[in-house]
């Protein structure tokens, strides 16, 4: 019988690529206000030209620890990558080329060498089983 604990690094592989997409929003969104605070931009001819250095400092110490935390990460998603690469069966391929590698089901067909219906109805039959035991994909 497939547990949760079988595919937990899916559920953590989704939660790793959701905090990457957050941390690299959020170091756009700071790289943009930074911008603002530069030579010539609009917050920065509002403010006092000592103002506008130390929030341009402040803004790139946020920088910097967004990036930090975001090359953490991407070290985290590698890592995850490499444990479930070493993972055997036709459910962990499909899971993996579904989900890690973001592949169409006909292209999992085709890599793997059964019909694009047998492997739809057998993804179907993974997301029921995940879905139950509290795993959305």
């Amino acid at each position: 019988m497939i547990t949760i604990h079988d595919y937990e690094w899916l559920r953590l592989y989704n939660d790793t690529m959701t905090d990457i997409d957050i941390l690299e929003l959020e170091i756009e969104c700071k790289e943009k206000e930074l911008s603002r605070w530069l030579d010539g931009g609009d917050l920065e001819k509002t403010q006092t030209f000592l103002t506008s250095l130390e929030k341009q400092g402040e803004i790139k110490e946020v920088i910097n620890n967004l990036k930090t935390k975001l090359e953490e990460k991407q070290s985290h998603r590698e890592r995850i990558v490499t444990l479930i690469e070493r993972f055997e069966g036709l459910d962990n391929r499909i899971l993996i080329m579904r989900y890690v590698d973001e592949l169409s089901l006909s292209e999992i067909a085709l890599l793997t060498g059964y019909s694009y219906q047998y492997i739809r109805d057998r993804h179907a039959r993974l997301k029921k089983i995940i879905e139950f035991n509290g795993t959305k994909v």
